[in-house]
């Protein structure tokens, strides 16, 4: 069907889908499957983009262990009622329904290929087999309600104008935008009155103050993290593998607490980190050991005596930073002295410069408001016709598969819910 808009006429769909990102396809896929008439916007060169990085190109696209507490934002209770009308488990056998054998390491679900590619494929197959249009390289620039009518929209990209009855925003937050992802869903939402959750990077590393970093620079130990606030209350904490960076630290520990960290920053509070180097071990048994190690040969140095306990790298910093010379010889160091480096393993504070930018960020903490978005259905409660779906929204996961799960949950009940409304005119 095609409108006059002036002299320039604008093709009319029943259901136009901003973005073609994850939750943006399962939209697109469960609309058409209602027999909606159905099409994709996307800004980029190619749909999936995001998808493609996922799990180190390996795409974790879900997760078999499923809490309230993996989702996070203002109400993670949203989330968590969406995720009753499709679980990870759901997740898992639509997959397998459109060719994709999931494997499972441990509750985190790859694809048996082990390769994101063959996920997005899948994806782009059932999008052709649902005869989804899908325009590439053109952006949206604005959605309005058509002024003709009370339940359509007018889209406006950067070479056309459409009237569409329903529209699925799933642009994305403001992570990763090298992938596409630079907020404009939130222009596009705020135009129809939706609140914004001011954004922030989260599932990323975190930048230091100090001049010791290039030295620990390269190394990886299995620690523990602890996100304190400036009022010395705990906000979160993490274990497992720690990555040692030029800038900070990182690894998915890190990225675990990192959204907090970030809040706290915008609040221009002054959150700070507490490394312990040797979670398995008291701070009495490191003290043991290292006066045992002392004991056996008090000639070495205080740098070959530690070398046993913590990567060479790390033990040097944490040895400057108790002023102890790494040359000094063991039978020299005052028990003070290993109190005090004992210490600094097993609670080293470090004080927190900035969370990286969205550069680095794998998703968007913050986003639209839920409390005006329908958890059932995801749309607009102040607009009729109006859905919202994936990172756009203020809910964000942890590592692991959550995020993904997140946009399927989100794309399927949208997409769901545009096509039962397409049946029902």
């Amino acid at each position: 069907m095609i409108e006059r808009k002036g002299t320039k006429e604008m093709r009319s769909i029943e259901v136009l889908v901003l973005g073609g990102g994850a939750s943006g396809m399962m939209a697109a896929i469960m609309a058409a499957r209602e027999h909606a008439h159905v099409m994709i916007l996307e800004k980029k060169n190619r749909l999936g983009k995001k998808l493609l990085a996922t799990g180190n190109g390996r795409c974790n696209f879900t997760n078999k262990v499923q809490k309230k507490e993996c989702y996070r934002g203002k109400d993670a209770n949203f989330a968590w009622n969406a995720m009753q009308h499709f679980s990870a488990e759901d997740a898992i056998e639509w997959f397998d329904q459109i060719g994709i054998l999931a494997t499972d390491k441990n509750g985190y679900m790859y694809p048996a290929a082990n390769q994101a590619t063959v996920v997005l494929h899948a994806l782009e197959n059932e999008l052709k087999r649902q005869k989804v249009e899908v325009k590439l390289e053109e952006a949206v620039l604005s959605v309005q309600k058509d002024s003709k009518r009370n339940d359509g929209f007018v889209v406006t990209t950067d070479q056309d104008s459409y009237v569409a009855k329903r529209v699925i925003v799933a642009t994305g937050g403001m992570a990763a935008p090298v992938h596409g992802s630079t907020g404009d869903g939130y222009e596009f939402a705020a135009a129809f009155g939706h609140q914004l959750v001011l954004p922030a990077s989260a599932l990323t590393s975190i930048v230091l103050e100090g001049n010791f970093m290039k030295k620990w620079s390269g190394i990886r130990i299995q620690g523990e993290v602890f996100l304190y606030d400036q009022d010395d209350e705990l906000l979160a904490k993490d274990r497992g593998e720690i990555q040692m960076v030029a800038y900070g630290i990182s690894g998915i520990p890190v990225f675990q607490v990192s959204r907090f960290a970030a809040v706290e920053l915008q609040k221009k509070r002054k959150p700070y980190l507490v490394l312990d180097s040797m979670p398995d071990h008291s701070k009495e048994w490191i003290v043991k050991q290292i006066v045992r190690r002392a004991e056996w040969n008090p000639k070495q140095s205080f740098g070959d005596l530690i070398e046993g306990l913590l990567p060479d790298k790390l033990g040097l910093v944490l040895l400057q930073q108790c002023h102890i010379d790494p040359a000094s010889k063991a039978e020299q160091c005052l028990p003070k002295k290993i109190q005090q480096l004992a210490q600094k393993i097993k609670h080293n504070v470090l004080t927190i410069k900035e969370v990286s930018g969205f550069e680095k960020a794998q998703v968007t903490a913050g986003g639209l408001a839920t409390g005006q978005v329908d958890p059932d259905t995801m749309e607009s409660k102040l607009c009729k016709g109006l859905y919202f779906t994936g990172e756009l929204l203020d809910i964000d996961g942890i590592c692991g598969g959550y995020n993904l799960q997140w946009a399927w949950t989100s794309g399927y009940l949208a997409g769901k819910a545009c096509g039962m409304r397409h049946k029902e005119r």
